[in-house]
C-alpha cells in the first residue's frame, strides 16, 4: 500500500480551473487523468496485471482515507492499430500544438485532429471542425503528472478507406477550418517516427467521486508488430456537470485518485509523459532531419 502526502497546491489550481464558458465557444465537458505505467508489467496477459494494479489501487486509496472505492474489474474493450501523422524534419503539426491520429479497428477508420494549449481560451477558439455529418468535437481538460493541464480541443470523425493521408492538405480536406499549414500544404505526410502502433485498451473499473463517476481505462501498446508492450497507460475520466462544472468535492476526489497513482512507484513510469509525446520521442530524430 503507498502513502501519499496531500498536494495542496495541484489541488488549490485545479479547482481554479473548473469549466468556463466563453462565448462562443465550447466548455470543457471533461477532465481526463493520465499517467504512465511500466510496460515491462504488461508482458504477459495485460488484462490480469491491469486487474492487479486495481487491486493495489484499492488497497492504496483505502490507505490513503479515501471514503468510497473502484468497483467493477479490468475486461477487454478496443484493439485497433493507431498511426500519428507529421512532417519530418519540421513537425509543423507538433510545433503548433496540433495532432492528428488515424485510429482502424477491423476496417473501421477514424481520424482525430487536436489542438493542446495550457490556456484554456485559446484551446476552445481553436476550430477544429471535420467535414463528416458524424464529426465529433469536445473540449478536455487533459492532467498529466504532477499536476500539468493541457487543454484539448478535438474532432474526430470516420475516414473513408478511399482517402489516402499523404500530404498536409489532407488535413485542410478533413478539418476545412484548419488553415494553419495553407502555407506548406504540400508538404509531405508520414507516420511519426515510422510508429504502427497496436493498442489494447481495458475499461470496467468505476468509483463513485460525488456528483459523478470516475470512469477508468488502461491502454497497453505495441510498437511496429512487437509482442512486447512499449507503453502503458491508466486514465480516468470524470465528466463535468450539467451546468459544465467541477464540484470541489468531485475535484478533491479526483485529485487523492491521482496523487495516489502517482505514488504507486512499483508500477509507474518516471517520469511520466502523455502517449502523444511517447511517439515523437520514440524517433528523436524524426523533427530534426529529413526522412
Amino acid at each position: 500500500m503507498t502513502k501519499i502526502r496531500w498536494n495542496r497546491v495541484a489541488a488549490a489550481l485545479l479547482c481554479t480551473s473548473s469549466a468556463v464558458a466563453f462565448a462562443g465557444t465550447p466548455s470543457v465537458g471533461s477532465r481526463e487523468y493520465k499517467v504512465l505505467l511500466n510496460p515491462v508489467a504488461f508482458e504477459n496477459q495485460p488484462v490480469d496485471a491491469a486487474n492487479r494494479f486495481l487491486t493495489d489501487l484499492q488497497a492504496s486509496l483505502a490507505a490513503n482515507g479515501f471514503d468510497e472505492t473502484v468497483t467493477g474489474k479490468f475486461a477487454a474493450d478496443h484493439d485497433r492499430i493507431v498511426t500519428y501523422y507529421d512532417s519530418p524534419g519540421t513537425c509543423p503539426l507538433r510545433q503548433t500544438g496540433y495532432s492528428f491520429r488515424e485510429r482502424n479497428e477491423s476496417g473501421d477508420l477514424d481520424i482525430e485532429l487536436k489542438f493542446g494549449s495550457a490556456n484554456e481560451t485559446t484551446s476552445a477558439k481553436t476550430d477544429v471542425s471535420g467535414s463528416s455529418s458524424d464529426a465529433d468535437s469536445k473540449l478536455e481538460d487533459d492532467i498529466t503528472p504532477p499536476a500539468k493541464e493541457t487543454f484539448s480541443h478535438s474532432t474526430s470523425e470516420p475516414l473513408k478507406a478511399s482517402k489516402n493521408i499523404n500530404i498536409l492538405d489532407d488535413i485542410n480536406d478533413l478539418f476545412p477550418t484548419t488553415t494553419v499549414f495553407n502555407s506548406i500544404k504540400s508538404n509531405p505526410l508520414v507516420p511519426v517516427s515510422g510508429l504502427s502502433i497496436h493498442e489494447l485498451t481495458y475499461e470496467g473499473p468505476k468509483s463513485d467521486i460525488g456528483q459523478e463517476t470516475a470512469d477508468f481505462t488502461m491502454t497497453v501498446w505495441y510498437a511496429n508488430g512487437s509482442t512486447t508492450p512499449s507503453l502503458a497507460e491508466i486514465s480516468f475520466d470524470v465528466d463535468a456537470t450539467d451546468d459544465g462544472d467541477f464540484t470541489d468535492k468531485v475535484t478533491a476526489r479526483s485529485q487523492l485518485i491521482f496523487n495516489v497513482i502517482q505514488g504507486m512507484t512499483n508500477w509507474t513510469l518516471t517520469p511520466s509523459t502523455t502517449k502523444t509525446a511517447w511517439v515523437y520521442q520514440y524517433q528523436p530524430s524524426f523533427c530534426t532531419s529529413s526522412q
